[in-house]
């Protein structure tokens, strides 16, 4: 009876065994597409951020100068008026 139990109870102890091996292997797998998904997020996010910096800067860059003279025309443009 003590041996059926010993034997049991290693048979026990080699399916838990097995279970954890595979429930972490499933993890690791989960683990690694999920940072593998945040690790390609977190580089479009950087190339749309950098994009978007790259349009605003060309954007002022080409209105700059219109928007001075319109700045400065109505600046000059005084009106004296009696108020």
């Amino acid at each position: 009876m003590g041996k059926r139990l010993k034997q049991a109870k290693e048979e026990a102890i080699a399916e838990i065994d097995h279970y954890r091996l595979q429930r972490e292997k499933e993890f690791r797998n989960k683990q690694t597409n999920v940072m593998g998904s945040q690790g390609n997020l977190s580089a479009q996010i950087e190339e749309q951020t950098t994009e978007t910096i790259r349009n605003l800067t060309s954007s002022y860059q080409k209105n700059k100068e219109s928007m001075m003279k319109k700045l400065l025309n109505i600046t000059y443009d005084v009106k004296p008026e009696v108020h």
